[in-house]
């Protein structure tokens, strides 16, 4: 199955998304995690999906929609956002770079 992602046009367009599958604005406090230089995810009302982290990993930390806007705007990040049901929600977004071009 092939994921179809669309480009999110606003920062409301993603907090509705979130919010409507019970999501919360979050960041990876985790300093053994050198690869991912987003630092940003969400947290899934009773998945926390923390597995994917590191053993010595601090617990990800909720944060307000202002500092998650701040954060993507700080690294020129966009939301991408799949409405597929079949797609684990942990999947179902990503972020790129706001100034590339989705093939």
């Amino acid at each position: 199955m092939e994921v179809v992602y669309k480009l999110a046009g606003s920062n409301e367009e993603i907090k509705n998304w979130v919010e409507s599958h019970e999501g919360t604005p979050a960041k990876i406090d985790d300093p053994e995690i050198t690869a991912d230089s987003i630092g940003l995810r969400i947290n899934w009302k009773g998945k926390k999906d923390e597995g994917m982290l590191s053993g010595k990993r601090e617990v990800t930390k909720n944060i307000s929609w202002e500092e998650f806007f701040s954060i993507m705007e700080r690294k020129e990040l966009a939301f991408m956002y799949s409405d597929s049901e079949d797609i684990n929600l942990t999947w179902a977004y990503k972020f790129v770079n706001k100034y590339a071009t989705e093939e």
